[in-house]
């Protein structure tokens, strides 16, 4: 013991100048481990274009869905933004999914910046539509889609169909009612694509003179029996030929409660092929809402391009 003492105290007067010092420097590294190392490897935040036109996959630890920005710095729903540097590589050749596009470092000034907002899946149905691996949603950028109940998902589905469609595309937006109405007129002062109408979609002859040219898509998210009947009159007035549609079934109704889901969405079914909507896809959505699935086809197609398609 005595020994000890004496090297102990031998060390503490050689090293008193440095005391404070050595005793901050392990306080700084202490308790950090690996995960604070410097050499730790960091996780490369990559974009990639999904097989949807318009859609984007962003890739860091775990792959999300995305769209780019069409208003910068606004987020419609709480959805994270996330802001990522494009750097194209100089060939004569096409750029590919495989240019080289990263998250830059904390810098002011970015040169082709692009922002992307994260596609909420558990918000939007038609997120969580193409999460499911739907083949063919019938927008892409420059296209014009007619949406109808757009203030439904707390306006994530209205806002990533602006996003996707472009500058260049344009979105009908049919809401009945005022309040959100009126939220979705704000959201268009910054996105000039977008089109409010408030409107009830049974009546599409109220607002047939404010939508000019025939669309390449009808989106409908709305709680009705006569779903059927209200897309087949709105792709009368608006959607062209061999044009897509895509509904949005719920099994949730008063008036549905004695059926189960799968004789309600069959029913549906018939109906809309009655009225020259060719179904081609059915997508259940329960592991994301409960009681709801969506189905997509064409409107009035010709026999040749459901055989293409």
């Amino acid at each position: 013991m005595k020994n000890n003492n004496k090297k102990y105290e031998g060390k503490k007067e050689n090293n008193n100048g440095n005391a404070k010092r050595i005793r901050g420097k392990k306080e700084r590294n202490r308790g950090r481990g690996k995960l604070y190392s410097k050499k730790s490897p960091k996780i490369m935040t990559t974009v990639q274009p999904h097989r949807l036109e318009g859609v984007y996959i962003i890739k860091s630890n775990k792959e999300l869905l995305a769209t780019k920005n069409l208003s910068n710095g606004e987020s419609v729903y709480g959805e994270e933004l996330i802001t990522i540097e494009e750097r194209k590589e100089n060939n004569d050749s096409e750029s590919s999914s495989e240019d080289c596009i990263i998250i830059p470092k904390k810098t002011q000034n970015i040169e082709n910046k692009v922002e992307y907002r994260i596609w909420d899946i558990f918000y939007s149905k038609l997120g969580a539509l193409i999460e499911n691996g739907i083949q063919n949603i019938f927008m892409k950028p420059g296209s014009k889609v007619l949406c109808l109940g757009a203030g439904n998902d707390s306006f994530s589905t209205i806002s990533h169909i602006s996003d996707l469609v472009g500058e260049d595309g344009t979105v009908y937006a049919v809401e009945i009612s005022e309040i959100k109405g009126l939220n979705i007129k704000n959201m268009a002062k910054k996105r000039e694509n977008l089109t409010t109408i408030i409107n009830d979609a049974k009546r599409p002859y109220n607002y047939k003179n404010l939508i000019s040219d025939l669309v390449d898509c009808i989106y409908v998210d709305i709680s009705s029996e006569d779903l059927a009947s209200i897309i087949s009159i709105n792709a009368g007035f608006f959607l062209k030929n061999k044009g897509g549609f895509i509904c949005v079934i719920n099994d949730n109704n008063e008036n549905s409660n004695l059926k189960s889901q799968e004789s309600k969405f069959d029913q549906q079914i018939k109906l809309l092929r009655e009225y020259n909507l060719y179904v081609k896809e059915f997508i259940s959505l329960e592991s994301f809402a409960k009681g709801y699935a969506i189905v997509s086809g064409i409107y009035k197609p010709h026999r040749e391009s459901i055989e293409e398609d």
